[in-house]
């Protein structure tokens, strides 16, 4: 299960690019298959005064100092940049880590961010469309086939060279029902956000009723383990306010039902177990506290336990 997880940075709130690369080539060392990073111009917290270093120009340096770990953005909002541009970005970096970009995509959701760059931000009727559109010419080019398209909102007429070896594998981010949909029907892979079972059930429905056989789903999150239930009590105390739990003594149990992985190591790998069983193929972790590297050994010790 190690080689089929991920560590998931969020540097929009506070990470330096070389913190980014830090991440990065401990992720590889400690054998996960993949590194994430979020595609955020603006700390999506409410900070504001802290960096925020910019997505594909720290991809670039995640590449160039990586040999094996899988890479890429979790997701890119397909408002930020032209889709054609973003297939030949992806495809660029593709080809320079022999083959280990990942391209995670969505319709973008904060208007802040959006409005601080000069970007217009859009409906959601409007952004969902722009992610069809996109769809449309983003997985012809990373597979290394020409596009002729006219849409209401892009356009392309083009085809990406060199042609990159076996395709870029394409990932759609979202949860909400349209947007699985578009996954179903475009992507290589669904990735959710953290929700409790029940819903997942719901969307999972609708991916796998439009999907190709071979379509893998994952799931990324925020997660809280610890080696024991005191050592937990104190991360719970730590994040009980940035999760909005009601009090710190009810975190525990509304975390669980907000579909929160937390818990001892083998409490941790009973829930990985638990979504495993559920159809879920491949987890993305999100690391809440970047200063705190002792998670990385945890989290290794309850994937190990799984087949």
């Amino acid at each position: 299960m190690l080689e089929k997880s991920a560590i998931m940075l969020e540097p929009q709130e506070g990470m330096s690019a070389k913190q980014v690369v830090e991440w990065a080539k401990i992720a590889e060392n400690a054998g996960f298959g993949r590194i994430f990073r979020s595609d955020h111009l603006l700390p999506t917290s409410g900070r504001r005064g802290i960096p925020s270093p910019e997505c594909w120009t720290t991809l670039g340096l995640v590449a160039a100092t990586t040999q094996r770990v899988e890479f890429g953005p979790l997701v890119s909002p397909v408002g930020f940049r032209n889709p054609a541009l973003l297939a030949n970005m992806a495809c660029t970096l593709h080809s320079f880590s022999n083959g280990r970009l990942v391209l995670g995509v969505g319709a973008g959701w904060y208007r802040d961010e959006y409005l601080a760059y000069g970007f217009h931000f859009p409906s959601i009727k409007t952004r969902l469309e722009q992610l069809d559109e996109a769809l449309r010419i983003i997985r012809p080019l990373i597979k290394g086939e020409r596009v002729d398209f006219d849409g209401k909102h892009f356009s392309a007429h083009t085809q990406v060279l060199p042609k990159p070896e076996k395709g870029v594998h394409l990932i759609v981010g979202g949860s909400n029902p349209q947007v699985v949909e578009l996954a179903a029907q475009h992507c290589d892979e669904w990735n959710f956000f953290a929700m409790n079972i029940e819903k997942f059930k719901e969307l999972k429905r609708v991916f796998l009723s439009k999907a190709k056989s071979d379509a893998v789903i994952s799931r990324m999150g925020p997660f809280l383990i610890a080696e024991d239930e005191q050592a937990l009590k104190q991360k719970l105390a730590r994040f009980s306010q940035r999760f909005r739990a009601s009090s710190i003594e009810n975190a525990k149990e509304e975390l669980k039902k907000r579909g929160v992985l937390l818990g001892s190591v083998d409490e941790f790998a009973k829930q990985i177990e638990e979504w495993t069983a559920q159809g879920v193929e491949r987890f993305m972790f999100q690391i809440l506290e970047p200063q705190d590297k002792s998670v990385v050994g945890l989290l290794c010790s309850a994937l190990k336990q799984i087949a």
